[in-house]
């Protein structure tokens, strides 16, 4: 984590809480690791334990939205869920006096500090080999099982949401968009009208694009684009709106990474895998994290081996580990009934890849690909209706 540049940051400082404020006799601000739409992450040291970490609070003139309040407590009971070393576990949830002395209490979640580099920037900047790329997937797909256990989907995976510790071990960040689809479940259909996002459209699983009902194989689906990133140099899907990519999320077809990229030596046993976690129909996916990950240890092993690589092959016990026994899929719930285009404020304050959250489809009588028709003319009438001027709103 980084903070963001004073140049860039001039516009949103006025929403910030002041440097070296006290904040309930609990907190002290020492700077500020990132900013969102809705809230800004301070590094702080707490006053009592006299350690530092990441404080995640809503803008002050936020406060009063009802909306962003129970999106943030959900977000909160969704971190308590969470336990593994490659999740960023909650240190503390609460609410203080608002410190502009209004009546509405500052929610606020206290988060470890994590310093490491971001995958995008790694990419960026220092492309791994294959080796390291697989080492970095498959502790992802470790995090991801610990979520999924506790029956908590990501949904919006990506190589930023990642964060490498010393160069080598993997976090999986940024749980804002995840949802519980087992246990008790949480509804979020009420707090989705205030500009929520759930998905970038380049890591999208196409069901997560139409809004069919999610389970843990849009997470497996979106690790996989970025397996392919890693592996080809670039996303399969890209376009000059979040509706092109979207519309290829769910009608194209990925060019194969050994094409896309022949000088990197890619075995046919890793693209093989690659393909399949990527596929349209969830059914032809890997069901799960866990065998996600043994399928790629069996092609790092065998290199030649295509066939053994298919899903079929991989299955999970309840327990989550890949035995060969019947895969365990969490029971999958709606998604929330909205369709929302609408950018993502980036770390400098500017507007970074615009994130999509999805309408599903009230009845299931029509076939899947007169949805898709009707989700893409729902899509252009409300870009035509003022829907993208949202993407330059602060």
């Amino acid at each position: 984590m980084s903070t963001p540049p004073p140049s860039s940051a001039a516009p949103s400082s006025r929403r910030r809480l002041s440097l070296g404020r006290v904040l309930g006799d609990k907190f002290e601000i020492l700077g500020v690791l990132g900013e969102g739409g809705t809230g800004v992450v301070y590094d702080v040291v707490r006053l009592k334990e006299r350690d530092n970490v990441a404080l995640k609070v809503i803008h002050p003139h936020l406060l009063g939205d009802k909306q962003i309040r129970g999106r943030f407590t959900r977000e909160a009971a969704i971190l308590r869920r969470l336990a593994g070393p490659h999740l960023c576990a909650i240190v503390e949830f609460g609410e203080l006096p608002d410190p502009n002395g209004g009546e509405t209490g500052l929610l606020y979640i206290a988060l470890p500090k994590i310093e490491g580099t971001p995958l995008d920037r790694l990419i960026k900047e220092e492309p791994p080999t294959i080796e390291r790329a697989l080492d970095i997937i498959l502790q992802v797909c470790d995090g991801l099982k610990s979520a999924h256990a506790q029956g908590v989907i990501h949904r919006d995976l990506k190589p930023a949401n990642v964060i490498l510790q010393g160069g080598k071990h993997v976090m999986v960040v940024d749980f804002g968009m995840a949802k519980i689809v087992t246990g008790g479940g949480t509804g979020t259909t009420a707090l989705t009208a205030h500009n929520m996002v759930f998905g970038t459209p380049e890591y999208m699983a196409p069901e997560q694009a139409r809004g069919d009902e999610l389970d843990a194989r849009c997470d497996v689906y979106a690790t996989g684009i970025m397996l392919y990133e890693l592996l080809a140099g670039s996303v399969p899907f890209t376009g000059a709106s979040p509706l092109n990519v979207l519309t290829a999320q769910l009608t194209a077809q990925a060019t194969p990474p050994r094409v896309r990229a022949p000088e990197r030596g890619i075995t046919e046993a890793l693209e093989a895998v690659v393909m399949h976690a990527i596929a349209k129909d969830p059914s032809e996916r890997y069901a799960t994290a866990a065998a996600f990950a043994a399928a790629i240890t069996h092609a790092r092993a065998r290199p030649q081996d295509r066939a053994s690589i298919r899903p079929t092959t991989f299955r999970v016990d309840p327990a989550g580990e890949a035995d060969g026994h019947a895969a365990t899929i969490p029971s999958p719930i709606p998604t929330d009934p909205v369709l929302r285009i609408s950018g993502v404020p980036g770390r400098n304050g500017a507007l970074s890849s615009p994130s999509i959250s999805p309408a599903p489809s009230s009845s299931r009588g029509l076939s899947r690909g007169a949805w898709t028709l009707i989700w893409i003319a729902a899509a252009l009438a409300s870009i035509g209706a003022g829907v993208w001027l949202s993407l330059r709103s602060p």
